[in-house]
């Protein structure tokens, strides 16, 4: 108790929130409410004192009129700092020269914790603050009402996704993270020292998911962080990444892998876009449900198309950022869509578990799905035919036995399957139309930051 009255502060389980800002009407006039939150926005007009509280569900004005209030509140308020963490015990009053047609005039105003000078603003627009120091004192800059908006749009966008796949019979799983082998071949691995011997940080959760359905789950989905050795500095790239896989058994082709990821992400867009309206509105984000079906379009005529542009690709030559971008913009000119799977892409740009392709010879049964000019989601069918897995990763020039706690399974009656693998961070940054995907990531991770 000591400690708390030496801090000038209220104890513990003194106060009792009753409402949040956004509850806040002018239906609740006369109501007496106890809300909880930051401190804002200070405006001291001498008799009379405006606080902005922000909390959790956004801002609501404070009123002190000296006229109205006791000293002790008059007296209080005018020792608030940004960010003091405060309780206030008022009368909700409409007006309608506040911002949200309605008001708290105080009974009384506790402050629950002080803040010392801010590192950054978090008032929208007071000052132009580079990412690099923004990231720097993330938790503060979490604190702004526009980048808290974004993670809020990001939590829907997951949530619904993860509702449509339940209710498509998907079980959820959790895969491991350390790993004795590469998932998708290549160098960009981190390295761990585990015990006696090398691990790795899990690249993807594909053989994990896969060898779930053999063991008779049917359909799973993971929504988990993948690591990535990749020593670039981009605006689409971090080295720690939230995938959302998942995995589905009996299939008939590829085609029923794309009809699942269209009915997931239309179902989860037109959800977000009521869920998240206040937030998409903060944002200033029209949010365009896409409509299903998405335009499908082979990977030998995307490179046709680029060429026409201006491009200068070979037919197995990857699509690179440029192309990327480009193609945002001659798909929505061509096929009126934001939204477009390519498909049946090159055996050499596909890792040795893709199935390759029944139609196209040299081409493989997988696909891309890019969204406003930036590729979201890998995915495609998978070989669930032993003899044929064995070929594929021995052409990609690994060593079968590496891999034999993969492989060994599809002896015994592998189901067709076949998934996909969707970035939350890129699909968040293209519907919100970010520029960096760093503002798209919690705490970013990438070659140059290890903290917060």
């Amino acid at each position: 108790m000591d400690y708390y009255r030496a801090a000038g502060v209220v104890p513990i389980g003194n106060e009792r929130r009753t409402h949040f800002s956004n509850q806040i009407t002018p239906e609740l006039a006369d109501s007496l409410v106890v809300l909880m939150g930051w401190t804002h926005i200070l405006r001291d007009k001498g008799k009379i004192k405006f606080l902005v509280l922000r909390d959790e569900h956004g801002t609501v004005q404070i009123t002190i009129p000296q006229k109205k209030v006791s000293e002790e509140v008059f007296e209080i308020a005018g020792q608030l700092k940004p960010e003091y963490a405060v309780a206030v015990h008022g009368k909700v009053v409409a007006s309608a020269q506040a911002p949200n047609g309605v008001e708290v005039i105080p009974t009384r105003i506790s402050i629950l914790n002080t803040a010392e000078r801010l590192p950054i603003d978090v008032v929208e627009g007071k000052t132009d603050i580079d990412l690099d120091t923004r990231l720097n004192h993330r938790i503060l800059d979490l604190r702004k009402p526009t980048i808290n908006a974004i993670f809020r749009v990001q939590h829907s966008l997951v949530r619904y996704a993860r509702e449509i796949l339940e209710k498509n019979d998907f079980v959820e799983i959790h895969t491991p993270k350390l790993v004795a082998e590469a998932t998708e071949g290549g160098a960009n691995l981190f390295e761990v020292k585990y015990f006696e011997r090398k691990a790795y940080l899990a690249q993807s959760p594909q053989f994990y998911k896969q060898l779930m359905l053999l063991a008779g789950f049917g359909r799973v989905f993971e929504i988990a962080p993948v690591f990535r050795a990749e020593k670039h500095n981009t605006r689409r790239h971090v080295n720690e990444y939230t995938s959302f896989d998942f995995e589905m058994a009996w299939i008939s082709g590829v085609e029923d892998v794309m009809k699942m990821e269209e009915k997931m992400l239309n179902y989860s867009f037109e959800k977000t876009k009521k869920a998240a309206a206040q937030e998409l509105s903060l944002l200033n984000v029209d949010l365009i449900v896409p409509k299903v079906p998405f335009k499908r379009v082979k990977y030998a005529e995307v490179i046709n198309l680029l060429n026409n542009a201006g491009k200068d690709l070979a037919p197995t030559d990857d699509l690179d950022p440029e192309s990327e971008q480009l193609l945002g913009k001659l798909f929505p000119e061509k096929f009126g869509t934001d939204m477009v799977f390519i498909t049946h892409y090159p055996l050499e740009l596909r890792p040795a578990y893709t199935m390759p392709s029944m139609t196209d010879e040299g081409m493989t049964e997988s696909f891309d799905l890019t969204y406003k000019g930036m590729e979201i989601t890998t995915g495609g069918q998978r070989i669930h035919l032993y003899d044929l897995l064995v070929e594929r990763f021995k052409a990609k020039g690994f060593n079968p036995q590496d891999f034999s706690f993969y492989l060994d399974p599809f002896k015994y009656g592998a189901p067709p399957h076949g998934g996909l693998g969707l970035g939350v961070e890129r699909l968040t940054m293209q519907l919100l139309g970010i520029d960096n995907i760093r503002e798209a990531t919690l705490l970013p991770r990438d070659r140059d930051r290890l903290t917060p």
